[in-house]
């Protein structure tokens, strides 16, 4: 297989970013042979590395699926959901994730931060949406997901938070919670 073939096959994925064990998977490699492909390739400037273990086919990429990939599973959610669904206007570099681990990694100017979530209400998949290889928290779960971890939600534009829905899946989360729903709804 040569570099175009490789390169087709990366692009065919739809994906911005892999990490090593993908390029592995995706070229039929050992983890051996991935590691310098992948390096050759970046010296020839047809992938970008962006930190070690992890490339991209552009400079440019998404954020959000690389926060996905170093921590996985996961989903992005509390604030960096609320900027990407529009209810936030508040500009961050760093991109908060939800996962089974606390975790906080450096790439160039981001900063991926996850916070640990107790295993039965991770895995609840209501309010998660996985599309084009992005698992985003919708805008009620990452509100949800803010009082969990005991985040004030920046919330700009609460026209687009659906109630009813915050109001449904908040009974999956602990009471104290639902109290913060409960008194956020009061206020409202």
């Amino acid at each position: 297989m040569n570099n175009a073939q490789r390169l087709k096959i990366l692009t065919e994925t739809g994906r911005t970013v892999f990490s090593l064990k993908n390029l592995q998977s995706l070229w039929g490699a050992n983890v051996y042979s991935a590691k310098i492909l992948a390096v050759r390739m970046a010296d020839k400037k047809l992938i970008k590395r962006i930190a070690r273990g992890y490339y991209a086919l552009k400079d440019e990429f998404n954020i959000y699926e690389l926060a996905n990939l170093i921590i996985s599973p996961s989903y992005v959610s509390l604030n960096s959901s609320l900027f990407y669904h529009g209810l936030s206007f508040q500009v961050s570099n760093i991109v908060t994730s939800v996962g089974l681990l606390n975790y906080r990694k450096e790439i160039g100017k981001i900063t991926y931060k996850y916070y640990a979530m107790k295993k039965s209400l991770f895995f609840s998949l209501e309010g998660i949406n996985y599309k084009k290889n992005l698992a985003m928290a919708k805008p009620e779960r990452a509100v949800l997901d803010c009082f969990y971890f005991g985040i004030l939600p920046n919330i700009d534009n609460s026209d687009k938070l659906n109630i009813s829905y915050l109001k449904k899946i908040s009974l999956f989360y602990p009471k104290t919670v639902q109290a913060k729903i409960k008194k956020l709804m009061e206020s409202a």
